[in-house]
């Protein structure tokens, strides 16, 4: 087994205005629906779309207001799971040198006041979204950011590699 995790604490201000430069690291998307070596997978986006849901829930569970999908949102987390596990490296910070505020301001997110990610891999479990999302709820940086009240729209993008690993990356926004 196989799993690690980090919490970004939230940037409370951005400036500058940032271009796309280009596709994620090559253009090279990973998305693996099953694999000789692994069990078999769900696609990647019910994979994200159950462990938003299972965060949800944990939110409920501590009196908390659900957090609403955004697409632009789960963009800047795709990017930057594929990013990690096209150079299978575990970091917040891309193989550009890019951190999650650079990442939204490429996808067009420049009016936050507020910005976070969360990020962890997993391998080698049964139920590697539960895993995931209960090793972040165990976490004291990980729980502070999924349980945040200010929080108010999120998203969460993965990748999975052949062997297993999956790749998760959560981005909070809190707008202006």
């Amino acid at each position: 087994m196989l799993f690690a995790l980090t919490a970004l604490c939230p940037a409370q201000s951005y400036s500058g205005a940032l271009q796309l430069t280009g596709t994620a690291v090559g253009g090279v998307a990973i998305k693996v629906e099953t694999s000789a070596n692994s069990p078999s997978l769900p696609s990647t986006a019910s994979i994200e779309r159950a462990a938003f849901d299972l965060i949800n829930k944990e939110r409920a569970a501590n009196g908390d207001a659900p957090l609403v999908w955004s697409e632009k949102a789960a963009e800047v987390a795709r990017t930057h799971s594929l990013d990690m596990a096209n150079g299978q490296f575990f970091s917040h910070r891309g193989t550009d040198g890019s951190m999650v505020d650079d990442r939204a301001g490429r996808a067009g997110i420049n009016d936050w006041q507020a910005i976070s990610e969360n990020i962890a891999y997993v391998r080698g479990v049964e139920d590697p979204i539960g895993f995931a999302v209960a090793k972040w709820m165990a976490s004291p940086s990980h729980r502070k950011n999924l349980l945040d009240k200010r929080w108010k729209e999120s998203a969460i993008g993965v990748a999975a590699l052949p062997d297993g690993t999956i790749y998760f990356t959560q981005v909070f926004i809190l707008r202006f």
